[in-house]
């Protein structure tokens, strides 16, 4: 009853206002209006997007005049086709800014998105997240400026009147909004590309920021937005200005900038990251807020090159709305003195002009050093007066970060630094975290069945640029093998084969640790040393809180027994089969003629192996590097210094990460009786040749399980039939002479019949029992029947200690 009555009030006041119409077509009309009337009526929650995102947007839409200064992103139902301009209206603020409405089908419903210097000129002061509407324009008639100033926020570059014409007349070739007191976002390459070529200091740039000073229409200068454009309007240059600029908290993916997504965009700091960003921002954050503090705010950032220092300051720039000044220690020092103070002058001077800055001082240990190698005083004191000039008389903060891959740093230096923050090696799920990064950064997807934290876990030791290198050559392999592909998949072969290539390639030479690839099956024989082994270093890592609760950890193992017997075999099949990193050292490397570079090469073996726990550290030949105290015979005492540097690593094991130490001897009885007390090396075991014939077999079967044995080959007689005080290395040559033969009578058939040499491939060598005959002939028995006797006597007295 009530809709007839409505219908019929309809329609009389559709026969009053139109009497020559259809009453249908008023009703049919204010149902589009009264849609239309709630479209402008939505509430959109305002969100940032990077710069590279919007600019996609921005090139993909024609009637967007490249205004990225002023475009908002917005879902097509929630506007009409027609609607080019806008109002979007902030009611908390009484904000009403026209703007150009670009639709999108990847935006949300309820969002608009706009670009940091849209939100940095109209809601900076907002507290919390900002709602506003989408509403017709009072005016739909553009009025364009008479005249425009526009002032130049320094930057660290000093670019001239000619170039910054040339960007502002790219800039404004199409008409675009503008208010005074904005600031003005302008990309270098985008609006002046050959400026951007042809320009050197530009290319560590891509942005510069300007600020719009006066409007003036019609004769009197306005605070309204107007449209701007070259041949309309008058554009003046007036004087340069310091003041922040938008904040960014995004980055655009590299697909962003191949135009094949829209809205694919990642966090500015990488995530493993995250933490030391953390402690960054809150400890610049008071001297953002106040300027009479009292203090310098003045910080030394540690860590070793590629933990991504460079990479923190400028997110920490970028997210506070400063600019990044990136200076290299070579840029303030010179052979000359006059010359370092000259450069010194010039780049703090620079930093000051380009305030508010986060400046970040590069290879800071180097800082300060003649060609020499020592420290000259007087540059140390002109930095330190220059340093002191910068924070005075700043309207703007400056802020100093002097980076720093060792420790090194005299204590004039280091006792101006406010706070030191250290950047150690990520662990496990840090590692997995920036992998994430990367990958969303580049645009990389994983196929089904790959596991980060597999990779992860095989890259103990890797830092973030490391982990870019990674991602770089399992992207690389990728495309090799699948080129005809548009998007990017990596499976786990093609990380697999990335993670053995930054290890051969670069661990090896940094020596830094790794996983090595030999398993039990490997090594024959030799059961009660495995078993041993297993319990002291597989526990620890089995149930690691009852050990820790107990605080009595056993982290030393000491190998010894006869050369050739498969120490160092043991000790890599023990990193295999626990999947901890295998860092090996030879105890002669360590030593340096220096004085006090042999005990700085031991302290830098254990902050590797700390750096990638769990590791294994092997000291190979361990008599060589830590012989008994006062007997050396070295004039310097040299040696007993090492010792004892190696006593003190060892002791402070326990309250670091998990690091299991091996060392591996032929003379036990000339090693420091104080490395074989409980709590060092307490756990010492005899690895002697094999006695037992079955043992001996299970070798040869292990050395000779990739050859193809001819049917007359019995490993049990080949045992058999060689010397009884054979060792695994003995056994290992026998094999190694064996295979020689049988490739040499296959080249030799080969020649002979004038075969096809490609053909043929290792598995056509067959060694038959012919070949290990010879073998074992021209075989001699690495230890002698002496020999034997002296290392059962010792193995006797040293398990008898030990039991004591």
């Amino acid at each position: 009853m009530q809709c007839k009555v409505c219908l019929s009030t309809v329609f009389y006041i559709s026969h009053l206002l139109y009497p020559n119409c259809s009453p249908w077509g008023f009703v049919i009309y204010m149902y589009f209006k009264y849609h239309s009337v709630l479209k402008r009526h939505t509430k959109y929650v305002v969100e940032t997007l990077s710069d590279s995102v919007l600019w996609n947007f921005v090139n993909n839409w024609p009637k967007s005049n490249c205004d990225i200064n002023n475009c908002v992103i917005v879902h097509p139902d929630n506007i009409y086709p027609s609607d080019r301009i806008l109002s979007i209206h902030h009611q908390d603020s009484g904000t009403v800014r026209r703007v150009v409405a670009i639709p999108d089908l990847l935006c949300r419903k309820d969002v608009l998105c706009v670009s940091n210097t849209f939100f940095y000129n109209n809601f900076q002061r907002a507290k919390g997240a900002v709602q506003a509407k989408l509403i017709k324009p009072s005016s739909l008639k553009a009025k364009f400026a008479q005249e425009i100033e526009l002032s130049l926020i320094t930057s660290a570059f000093n670019l001239s009147n000619a170039f910054i014409d040339k960007l502002i007349q790219g800039y404004f070739t199409l008409p675009k909004l503008i208010r005074k007191d904005d600031v003005v976002c302008v990309n270098i390459k985008c609006f002046s590309e050959e400026c951007f070529y042809g320009n050197l200091k530009p290319n560590s740039m891509d942005t510069l920021y300007f600020k719009c000073t006066k409007i003036r229409l019609e004769g009197t200068e306005t605070e309204e937005e107007q449209f701007c454009a070259i041949g309309e309007t008058a554009i003046k240059q007036g004087p340069n200005s310091q003041g922040f600029i938008p904040k960014t908290s995004l980055l655009g993916s590299r697909a962003v900038l191949k135009g094949t997504k829209s809205l694919s965009a990642v966090a500015i700091c990488p995530n493993g990251l995250h933490l030391y960003m953390e402690k960054l921002d809150r400890a610049i954050s008071p001297f953002l807020q106040s300027k009479n503090l009292g203090l310098k705010p003045i910080f030394l950032l540690q860590g070793e090159e590629g933990c991504g220092k460079d990479t923190l300051l400028s997110s920490l720039a970028q997210k506070s709305g400063m600019h990044y000044i990136k200076v290299s220690n070579f840029n303030l020092t010179a052979n000359a003195y006059a010359q370092s103070e000259s450069k010194m002058n010039n780049v703090f001077f620079a930093a000051k002009m380009a305030a508010p800055c986060i400046v970040g001082l590069h290879r800071f240990e180097n800082f300060g050093k003649n060609s020499e190698g020592h420290y000259d005083q007087r540059l140390i004191s002109s930095f330190t007066t220059y340093v002191n000039n910068l924070f005075q008389n700043n309207a703007f903060p400056v802020i100093l970060f002097c980076c720093t891959s060792s420790k090194e740093i005299p204590a004039e230096l280091k006792r101006m630094f406010l706070e030191i923050f250290k950047i150690d090696s990520p662990n496990d799920t840090e590692r997995e975290l920036i992998l994430e990064w990367i990958l969303q950064k580049n645009d990389i997807e994983l196929k089904v069945g790959v596991n980060l934290k597999d990779v992860a876990s095989k890259t103990n030791g890797f830092y973030f640029e490391d982990l870019s290198a990674l991602v770089y050559y399992a992207e690389n392999t990728f495309h090799k093998a699948t080129r005809q592909c548009s998007k990017i998949a990596l499976d786990k072969d093609d990380l697999e084969k990335a993670v053995d290539f930054m290890q051969s390639n670069y661990n090896e030479s940094l020596g830094a640790p790794k996983v090595p690839k030999v398993q039990w099956s490997d090594i024959g024989g030799l059961n009660n040393v495995k078993e041993e082994i297993m319990k002291t270093i597989n526990l620890p890592l089995r149930r690691p809180d009852l050990f820790k609760k107990s605080g009595l950890t056993r982290s030393g193992i000491l190998l010894f027994g006869p050369p050739g017997t498969g120490k160092t075999l043991i000790a890599k099949a023990v990193a295999t089969e626990c999947s901890l990193c295998f860092l090996t050292v030879k105890g002669p490397e360590l030593l340096n003629m220096y004085v006090g570079q042999s005990e700085q090469n031991i302290r830098e073996v254990f902050e590797r192996a700390r750096q990638a726990s769990p590791c294994i550290i092997f000291f190979d030949e361990l008599d060589s590097l830590a012989p008994n105290r006062g007997l050396s015979g070295d004039s310097g005492g040299v040696m007993d210094r090492v010792v004892s540097q190696l006593l003190s690593e060892m002791d402070g094991l326990n309250n670091g990460a998990k690091v299991f130490i091996i060392g591996a001897t032929n003379r036990p009885d000339l090693i420091d009786p104080a490395l074989l007390r409980p709590g060092r090396f307490d756990k010492l075991l005899y690895v002697g040749p094999c006695t037992e014939e079955g043992s001996k077999v299970s070798v040869m079967q292990a050395l000779t399980k990739k050859f193809k044995l001819a049917s007359d080959v019995d490993p049990q007689e080949i045992v058999s039939s060689c010397p009884k005080n054979i060792t695994g290395a003995d056994l290992y040559g026998i094999c190694s002479t064996a295979w020689s033969s049988a490739a040499k009578r296959l080249i030799d058939r080969i020649e002979r019949d004038a075969l096809n040499a490609e053909e043929f491939t290792d598995q056509h060598v067959e060694v038959t029992a012919a070949d290990f005959a010879r073998a074992i002939e021209d075989v001699k028995p690495s230890i002698s029947e002496v020999d034997l006797l002296y290392f059962e006597k010792l193995k006797r007295e040293l398990t008898a200690d030990a039991s004591k």
